[in-house]
């Protein structure tokens, strides 16, 4: 699954994510299958929200590890990833600015677990 696709079926389930601040914040529980996807595709799905650069981190060599268009410049400048593609395999750590924090967030790309609290319901229940 892509972060696009996570973020149409995260819609189509009603759970209408949205940016409150640094969170990415859901109207409804997200659906226990899309659980999974979100835990390592939440920079994806923020990013979108956003309109801002998505990251790859090669952790082997710490350095992004999207593709480098010709240009270098537009949305997939910088080694930034495509939203709408699946993750390449060298990627270690996904990561993405949160509006309103300094910083970060990065993730681990080969996740298990369930989100952390940078996201919530819209009616403020985690």
């Amino acid at each position: 699954m892509t972060a696009a696709q996570l973020l149409a079926a995260l819609t189509r389930a009603g759970c209408r994510p949205t940016i409150d601040g640094p969170d990415v914040v859901f109207a409804a529980d997200p659906p226990g299958e899309l659980a999974r996807p979100l835990a390592v595709l939440l920079t994806g799905v923020r990013a979108l929200l956003m309109g801002q650069r998505w990251h790859g981190i090669d952790p082997r060599t710490g350095h992004a590890c999207g593709p480098r268009p010709a240009g270098g410049c537009g949305p997939l400048a910088f080694g930034a990833l495509d939203p709408a593609a699946k993750l390449p395999r060298t990627v270690g750590l996904c990561a993405s600015r949160p509006p309103a924090k300094s910083g970060t967030d990065c993730r681990p790309a080969r996740r298990t677990s369930s989100p952390n609290s940078s996201t919530r319901r819209r009616d403020g229940f985690s």
